[in-house]
């Protein structure tokens, strides 16, 4: 004869149910994925990772804030390095170098370019 108790287990006691459903957890969960199965990428991220968790608020600002700043320097000097939008609009005025668009789509780009201020 089975019994039940308060919790709803058929078991003689709860421990061994909680026991078998703790177990039935883990099975239906991903195991995390082992050290030695990680590429040489997925390590140098979890390194990063870890170390971000580790950081105090301060330093997490700080560090955001250079990232930041970075970002912001590598874009100003790729856009001077990469030449002006007039050089680009003038590649773009020659027939046949992007299939569709013509004199009349480069002048429409031109004239919002001039209106955005984009032109230096």
């Amino acid at each position: 004869m089975l019994w039940r108790n308060r919790e709803g287990y058929i078991d003689t006691t709860a421990a061994l149910a909680v026991q078998r459903a703790a177990r039935q957890e883990r099975k239906v969960r991903r195991m995390k994925k082992r050290n030695c199965r990680r590429t040489q990428d997925e390590s140098q991220i979890h390194e990063k990772a870890v170390k971000m968790r580790k950081m105090t608020d301060e330093q997490l600002v700080h560090y955001v804030e250079d990232r930041v700043e970075k970002a912001r320097s590598e874009g100003r000097n790729a856009a001077k390095k990469g030449g002006s939008l007039k050089k680009f609009l003038e590649s773009l005025a020659t027939p046949g170098v992007i299939p569709g668009v013509g004199p009349a789509t480069v002048d429409k780009v031109r004239k919002y370019a001039e209106e955005g201020g984009f032109f230096e």
